[in-house]
């Protein structure tokens, strides 16, 4: 959505829907929009100045990362963004300060705000996201789902990998150098070898 600031006096209210074909980059990302998106912002205009405040309400689907199972996630975000217009700086060093990084740049008299709505569905997302908290997630030998139905694999098998790793490690490390101590000793005359 395009807001033009010469259409607005001190502040405005917006309040609309989104879809996800308007929002660039949406598509490339691992999760999609199952509904538009709701927006309700308040723009407070100061001289060259920009304030958006207002909260942002979709529904994503994700993909589980124990079961990989999709479902539904619910996003209820506050956006809160500075804008200040950009002027053209000299080609000189400058110092920026930490609240020049707080604020995001316009130029002419339009602002586009579905990057920074978009921006603030990507934070409000989970790292890892879950179905539910208790997930069992999938069988590392059949990969049945375990929050469906217990599978009855023999768990030992998965085990095998992890115990031959160690081994070889037990073994490499006897020869490489190891965390173990070692009886070392120099002869009169013979030098210690530094690294």
């Amino acid at each position: 959505m395009i807001i033009r600031l010469s259409e607005i006096e001190d502040g405005a209210v917006l309040k609309g829907k989104i879809d996800s074909s308007q929002i660039e980059g949406a598509k490339d990302e691992g999760f999609s929009f199952l509904a538009p998106l709701d927006y309700e912002i308040f723009v407070r205009k100061f001289d060259d100045n920009v304030r958006l405040e207002g909260s942002i309400r979709c529904s994503l689907s994700l993909m589980c990362g124990r079961c990989l199972d999709v479902f539904p996630f619910p996003v209820q975000a506050s956006l809160d963004v500075g804008l200040i217009k950009k002027i053209p700086v000299p080609e000189t060093e400058l110092e920026l300060a930490e609240e020049d990084l707080e604020v995001y740049y316009y130029e002419g008299d339009e602002i586009d705000i579905n990057p920074l709505v978009y921006e603030e569905v990507l934070l409000n997302m989970p790292i890892k996201p879950l179905c539910r908290e208790d997930c069992k997630g999938i069988c590392a030998v059949c990969g049945k789902n375990n929050n469906i139905e217990e599978c009855h694999c023999n768990k030992a098998s998965t085990m095998l990998l992890g115990e031959k790793l160690n081994a070889f490690l037990a073994r490499q490390g006897d020869n490489y150098g190891s965390s173990k101590k070692k009886n070392i000793s120099i002869k009169k005359g013979q030098k210690k070898n530094t690294l």
